[in-house]
């Protein structure tokens, strides 16, 4: 045990811990030889489909070719699987999260429980 070890439990570096971060990723930030104008860059990624929802219609689109043409694409076929399960586990882990705190509800407000889960409209 280092003297480290007994400070980890109260100290907490920024980003750490059980607090979720989400940061926006905007490649423009770090380098202006980049193309495209950021704008309708953003305007696409808000108001069309992300960049993962661009890239899962490209792999879709190339295991399409690969079927058809019997062109192996492991290393496509490696992520496309790899997306699936971590979707597949999101889901899951969402899908739990949202029980607890339905029961927590329920604990402490019957009513709203009722409520949200369509029992009572009220």
């Amino acid at each position: 045990m280092t003297p480290f070890d007994l400070w980890a439990a109260i100290l907490k570096a920024p980003f750490s811990g059980d607090v979720q971060v989400n940061q926006e990723i905007q490649p423009r930030f770090w380098s202006s030889d980049l193309k495209g104008i950021p704008e309708i860059e953003d305007r696409i990624q808000t108001e069309v489909a992300s960049f993962g929802k661009q890239l899962g219609k490209i792999i879709d689109a190339l295991l399409v070719l690969s079927h058809e043409t019997g062109i192996k694409l492991d290393e496509i076929e490696k992520i496309n699987a790899e997306v699936a399960e971590v979707k597949k586990n999101s889901k899951e882990a969402i899908r739990a999260e949202a029980v607890d705190a339905l029961e927590r509800l329920r604990k402490v407000d019957e009513g709203a429980w009722r409520q949200v889960i369509g029992g009572d409209r009220a």
